[in-house]
């Protein structure tokens, strides 16, 4: 779709905004602005819209760290990041498991943004928030795995020179499919990315990757994997006769990593009371009927796991945080696996307005829609992936020694489980020194609720000081 020609004129914002963080108040400039990507024609062929929120104190800021940000999707915006964790406002939750799906909303200021430390910069892809796709014939460019790296990397490389900060150390923080972006973008920046890539120089002190995918095969058994999550949300549900949830998941990642991936292992082989000792194991930790398991062969679906662990109360628990549930409905379709699930169901409201109240913040006056998440440029991406994510990051991560990664994970994430950034933390050639992972009480979206909150905010901090020696 070709955008009408005033979207051409490139916009630009700028406020003076606030935020106390560990007791200080500190200042800041907020600069709101369209970064073109240029077609083989010499004319804007898309735009990524950043919002960069620049500590205005400081006398010198050539060498002050900057932090990149940006979601997944393919096609989301950053308003998750922007309004939960990152930004010097966040989405005002009372509950984060009970939300109002209606207004009104408001902000309050995020005592866990990280701009007494570094500089802020939250990223909206070409077609996604306020970015836009201006040239239809050259949506290859954007809606693509490695079309999209080589944009960001413009993107970044353009923002560096244009305020002066190719001096500073970089850091990046990737959610969702933002951290297979991470993860490729690394190797871009620094020069460990396909062989058409800019060779740009950047180097990355520390990446942040929240609820990892990286669509790298996985020679691994995906239940085994899976464990943790259902034994969370089982727990959550169902905490009666159980032990305390940290105790209750250590058993459960135990039996995962061995009765249970010894089990699957043999098959059909293990017969007879042995087996029936493991089903009754896998019941216990997960809620499953002994039926379901034996019938499914020791396996279990996460799709099938969502509908049937709160069967009998006749609930669904959501993909994107099982602790939301609503009623199951057979006689109602499901359209979006995204808009109906019981979690982003409930939650997209509220974030999507948080938008509108943070454009007034940030002096944002155009009449430009915030597109969350297009389905368009979904359903558009080309998914093909020519370098492996896993690869690029051990490779960026040997080309320099000094960066170090964080694998952050929601305990009640059935999308992007802990178990899997357990196994690609452990299992993708990274070394190890340098390689941090953390689970927290929250879902898809870590930062939803206010201990989860807290929790991966003191270890961002304590994260990315360590990757600026500080």
């Amino acid at each position: 779709m070709m955008y009408p020609d005033e979207m051409l004129e490139k916009c630009r914002f700028e406020a003076q905004g606030a935020v106390t963080i560990r007791g200080e108040r500190i200042p800041y400039t907020a600069i709101s602005e369209d970064n073109y990507i240029y077609g083989s024609d010499g004319k804007p062929a898309g735009s990524m819209f950043t919002y960069s929120y620049f500590r205005n104190d400081i006398a010198d800021p050539s060498t002050r760290p900057v932090l990149f940000a940006f979601n997944g999707g393919p096609g989301s915006s950053c308003l998750w990041l922007h309004l939960g964790i990152i930004g010097p406002k966040r989405l005002k939750l009372d509950d984060e498991v009970h939300l109002p799906t209606t207004p009104p909303f408001t902000l309050e200021e995020n005592p866990n943004c990280l701009l007494d430390m570094c500089d802020l910069v939250l990223i909206d892809p070409v077609g996604c928030g306020f970015g836009r796709l201006l040239n239809e014939e050259q949506k290859g460019m954007f809606f693509s795995t490695h079309g999209d790296i080589r944009a960001l990397g413009i993107v970044i490389d353009s923002w560096m020179t244009r305020y002066g900060r190719h001096n500073s150390p970089i850091l990046l923080a990737g959610e969702s499919y933002g951290t297979c972006r991470s993860a490729l973008l690394v190797g871009e920046l620094n020069g460990a990315g396909p062989l058409d890539s800019q060779r740009l120089g950047i180097p990355v002190n520390g990446i942040m990757l929240l609820g990892s995918i990286f669509f790298d095969p996985i020679p691994a058994e995906t239940s085994v994997l899976n464990m943790l999550t259902m034994a969370a949300t089982h727990h959550y549900h169902r905490p009666n006769g159980k032990p305390a949830r940290d105790q209750f998941l250590r058993q459960a990642e135990a039996f995962a990593a061995g009765e249970y991936l010894t089990a699957l292992y043999q098959g059909d082989a293990l017969c007879g009371a042995e087996r029936q000792k493991i089903i009754e194991r896998i019941c216990y930790f997960t809620g499953m009927k002994e039926k379901y398991v034996r019938d499914h062969r020791l396996r279990i679906d996460m799709r099938e796991f969502m509908h049937l662990l709160l069967e009998e109360e006749g609930k669904i628990v959501g993909f994107y945080d099982g602790r939301y549930t609503w009623p199951e409905d057979k006689t109602i379709p499901e359209f979006d696996v995204i808009a109906d699930d019981p979690a982003m169901g409930q939650y997209t409201p509220a974030f999507h307005a948080g938008i509108s109240l943070l454009k007034k913040e940030l002096g944002i006056t155009f009449d430009r829609s915030s597109y969350g998440l297009s389905q368009t440029v979904n359903k558009s991406w080309d998914r093909k992936i020519d370098q492996s994510p896993t690869a690029s990051l051990a490779a960026a991560m040997r080309r320099n020694p000094q960066m170090r990664v964080f694998f952050a994970s929601g305990l009640y994430d059935l999308c992007t489980t802990a178990g899997n950034a357990h196994y690609l933390a452990t299992h993708s050639s990274l070394d190890q020194s340098r390689v941090k992972v953390a689970d927290y009480p929250s879902g898809h979206m870590a930062y939803l609720g206010e201990e989860s909150a807290r929790l991966l905010g003191e270890d961002m901090r304590e994260f990315f000081s360590a990757a600026l020696h500080r």
